[in-house]
């Protein structure tokens, strides 16, 4: 250590030279440092305010689709809503399309870390809860599933957003 000193202290020139080189490390980390935190923070923030986005955007459109979802699981089945409802049928089957669609595309924005774990545990609740208290809703998704593949929902092999559906049927 002393060999150091001695060569710093014989050298101003040297001993100038580093310490600028160290002052400018330092400052030079502490930068960057300072930097990945803003920008942490500010990936942060705009994760929330997309999340909170998504989470307003969804539960309007929920909003829009609860009074016809309570309207069509006042059937049994599909048949029957077509028998009994002939005029409305057409669209009443229009706006489960659309519940299955909003269904999508929350899994979708939770498998892409747009939402969080919390948030869509509580929608999968809501989602299987319809899925499994009422025999058209499970019918109608059979139908849309079998039709249009798993693709059409986001989906890949063995995924499943309503956990009693079997797609090995």
């Amino acid at each position: 250590m002393t060999f150091i000193l001695d060569i710093i202290s014989t050298n101003s020139d040297t001993a100038i030279k580093l310490s600028e080189i160290v002052i400018t490390s330092i400052l030079g980390f502490s930068v960057l440092g300072a930097t990945i935190i803003y920008n942490r923070t500010q990936n942060n923030i705009a994760k929330h305010r997309l999340q909170k986005e998504l989470f307003s955007e969804f539960n309007k459109r929920y909003d829009k689709l609860n009074d016809d979802l309570e309207a069509i699981t006042q059937f049994e089945s599909m048949e029957m809503l077509m028998d009994q409802k002939p005029d409305e049928y057409k669209l009443l089957r229009y706006k489960l399309n659309d519940y299955f669609n909003l269904c999508a595309e929350e899994y979708y924005w939770y498998k892409n870390e747009r939402i969080d774990l919390d948030l869509w545990k509580s929608w999968e609740a809501g989602m299987n809860s319809w899925y499994n208290n009422h025999r058209i809703i499970r019918e109608a998704w059979q139908e849309e599933y079998n039709r249009f593949g798993q693709e059409a929902f986001y989906l890949k092999e063995g995924e499943q957003f309503f956990l009693g559906y079997n797609t090995k049927k």
